[in-house]
C-alpha cells in the first residue's frame, strides 16, 4: 500500500502497533504484575539506593516512592490508555457522520440556527464538562464507589463521546451542504438524482479521507483530555482514595492507565521528576506517532500537509520576467 511506503504514516503506525503489542505480551507474561524494586545493594551487599530510584540499569525508568518499576507500570496501562481512546475517537464518528450527512443534505435551511447555538460549546472547555460530570461517577465514595469497574468506564466512555458529537457533527454538516453546491452534484440532481444517491455516490466518496483526518485529531483531543483529567485525580475506570487519614497514599487507578499515573505522582514533579514526566512523555509520544499517521495519510490521499506545511519561496514578479544572461545575449537571428 502507499501509505506504508509514507515514512511519516509507518513511523507512527509502527509505535502505535508496537505499543499495544509490547503491552498485550509483557501483561500476558508478568500477570498483570508490576515489577517492585524497593533497595538496590552492591557486590558487597551495602545499599546503594532505595526508592524512589531514578532512572538506571536496574530500573530503565526509574521507579516510583514503593518502589514499582515505572516502565512496567506504563507498559501494562498503555493497552487501556490507547484502546479507551480509539474507541472514544471511533464512537465519536461513528455517530456524527450520520448526522451530519443529514444535517447537510436534508436539514441545509436551519443549519444556520444549529450552527450558532453549537458554537457555545466552542468556548466552554471539553475537561471541565467532563470534570463536572465524571466526578461522581469515578472518584470512589468513602462508602465505596457508587457503579462498578464495566459501569464506570462504560459511562466515561459514553460521555466523553457525546460531549463532541454536535460539534463534529456540524462540522460535517457544513462540508456536506458546500459539497451540494458542487457542478458535479447539481449536473446529478439535474439528471434526477436523489439527495441520498448523491451522497452515497458522490458526498461520502469525497469525504471519506477527510474522515480519517478527523478520526485522528479526535484520537489526540482524546487523548489530552484523559491527561487533563488525570491531573484533576479523574482515572479510566475510577479513582481509588485511602480513607485513611495517618496515610498520605496518592489516588491510584485500577488500571495503571497513563493518566492515573499523572495524578497519582504529580507531587514528586520536583524531587522524583521522573516519577511523572514518565507517562507525560508517553502520551506526548503517542500524540505525535498519531499526528505523523494524519500527516502521512493527508500527502499520500490527498497530496495536501495537515500539520507540517512546506515553506514556499517567494520570487518577485520583476525576478521572474528578467531574463538570464544567456537570454539577453542571444541572437533572435542566427543567420545574421
Amino acid at each position: 500500500m502507499k501509505l506504508f511506503k509514507d515514512p511519516l504514516f509507518l513511523i507512527g503506525f509502527i509505535f502505535i502497533a508496537g505499543l499495544l503489542l509490547t503491552s498485550f505480551i509483557y501483561t500476558a507474561v508478568v500477570d498483570n504484575e508490576v515489577y517492585q524494586i524497593y533497595h538496590i545493594y552492591d557486590e558487597n551487599k551495602e545499599l546503594v539506593d532505595s526508592a524512589p530510584i531514578a532512572p538506571r540499569k536496574e530500573s530503565w525508568l526509574g521507579t516510583d516512592k514503593l518502589g514499582y518499576d515505572m516502565l512496567s507500570k506504563v507498559l501494562i496501562g498503555a493497552k487501556f490508555t490507547v484502546l479507551a481512546a480509539l474507541l472514544i475517537a471511533l464512537l465519536r464518528l461513528a455517530l456524527s457522520i450520520p448526522l451530519g450527512l443529514m444535517l447537510g443534505a436534508y436539514f441545509s435551511r436551519g443549519q444556520k440556527y444549529i450552527n450558532s447555538v453549537v458554537d457555545a460549546f466552542h468556548f466552554i472547555p471539553l475537561t471541565i464538562i467532563a470534570l463536572y460530570l465524571l466526578t461522581p461517577v469515578l472518584r470512589q465514595q468513602p462508602e465505596g464507589f457508587v457503579y462498578s469497574f464495566m459501569e464506570r468506564m462504560t459511562i466515561e466512555v459514553v460521555v466523553l463521546t457525546i460531549l463532541t458529537v454536535p460539534i463534529l457533527a456540524v462540522l460535517i454538516g457544513n462540508e456536506t451542504r458546500e459539497l451540494f453546491k458542487s457542478e458535479y452534484v447539481i449536473s446529478s440532481k439535474t439528471l434526477g438524482g436523489s439527495k441520498l444517491h448523491i451522497l452515497m455516490k458522490h458526498i461520502i466518496p469525497s469525504l471519506k479521507d477527510r474522515f480519517f483526518i478527523l478520526f485522528g485529531q479526535q484520537l489526540v483531543q482524546t487523548l489530552i483530555v484523559m491527561a487533563h483529567l488525570g491531573i484533576f485525580n479523574l482515572y479510566f475506570g475510577g479513582t481509588i482514595i485511602s480513607n485513611d487519614r495517618l496515610a498520605s497514599d496518592p489516588p491510584r487507578s485500577f488500571t495503571n492507565e497513563w493518566s492515573g499515573l499523572i495524578g497519582g505522582s504529580k507531587q514528586f514533579i520536583q524531587w522524583a521528576p521522573w516519577i511523572p514526566l514518565t507517562p507525560i512523555i508517553c502520551f506526548a509520544l503517542t500524540i505525535l506517532a498519531v499526528t505523523f499517521m494524519v500527516e502521512g495519510f493527508s500527502r499520500v490521499t490527498t497530496g495536501r500537509p495537515v500539520y507540517f506545511k512546506k515553506k514556499r519561496t517567494r520570487t518577485s514578479s520583476i525576478q521572474k520576467q528578467q531574463p538570464t544572461k544567456k537570454e539577453q545575449f542571444e541572437l533572435l537571428d542566427k543567420s545574421m
